[in-house]
């Protein structure tokens, strides 16, 4: 009897160990099973994540979010001001005085100019004004070549009164060399001068002091010229300039 339950004890103890031994290995085999259940949910969910991306949005989306986001409204109320600095101004600084041309003939001290060339105006020098020829490029009547008209033939009949342009001194009254016949040149000052050509007849003097206005030749066609007319010329510093702008 002693032996069976010692037999029986012994029986059991291996069966208890086995027991025992068999439950640790279920143990370790729950814990290697969820680890692996574990790595297998990860291991899908990174490959999802990797074959479909999460989608951004278009510029097309987020021009149609800012359209329909809605407006900033301000109470009628509201004020805005905004700041500047301060603006200030100054006058211009005094314009300085011309330099005088190269070969300009300055007025000596003392003497006095006439209005015209004070104003930089000559009045006309015939009662009529009607221009047969203006001033620049022309074909010659007298050699048929191109010239340069260095005055305005004015129409006028033979002894038609021609009058000073402006008040001044006579410094040519004579004959001229150069084909323009009888020929007057009043000096008005400030290197303006006007002359008066192919007259038939001169009624003053060098040295003589004329008026604005005032006689000084009757209209002809003496020199180089092909009918009664005056031609009019107005100097500035030696050179002639077209009349018009003076007249």
């Amino acid at each position: 009897m002693a032996l069976s339950a010692s037999r029986t004890a012994a029986a059991r103890t291996p069966r208890h160990a086995s027991a025992s031994g068999m439950t640790w290995s279920r143990g370790k085999q729950v814990t290697a099973a969820t680890t692996l259940g574990v790595a297998t949910v990860l291991t899908v969910a990174l490959t999802a994540a990797h074959a479909n991306p999460a989608p951004t949005a278009t510029t097309e989306q987020v021009a149609a979010s800012a359209a329909t986001a809605a407006p900033v409204q301000a109470s009628a109320g509201a004020s805005i001001s905004f700041e500047r600095p301060g603006v200030t101004t100054k006058a211009a600084p005094p314009a300085k005085a011309p330099v005088a041309a190269a070969g300009a003939v300055a007025a000596p001290k003392g003497a006095s100019t006439s209005p015209a060339a004070s104003s930089g105006r000559l009045g006309a020098p015939l009662a009529s004004m009607s221009i047969a020829s203006p001033f620049g490029i022309r074909t010659s009547p007298i050699t048929g070549t191109g010239e340069l008209h260095t005055g305005q033939d004015l129409v006028a009949a033979c002894q038609t009164a021609v009058f000073a342009a402006g008040a001044g001194t006579v410094v040519e009254a004579g004959w001229s060399p150069y084909g323009g016949g009888n020929r007057i040149v009043v000096d008005h000052g400030n290197g303006l001068k006007s002359t008066y050509n192919h007259l038939a007849a001169i009624e003053t003097a060098v040295g003589a002091t004329v008026g604005a206005g005032q006689r000084i030749a009757a209209a002809g066609t003496t020199g180089n010229s092909t009918g009664c007319h005056l031609h009019f010329e107005v100097l500035l510093n030696g050179q002639t300039v077209n009349p018009q702008g003076w007249l």
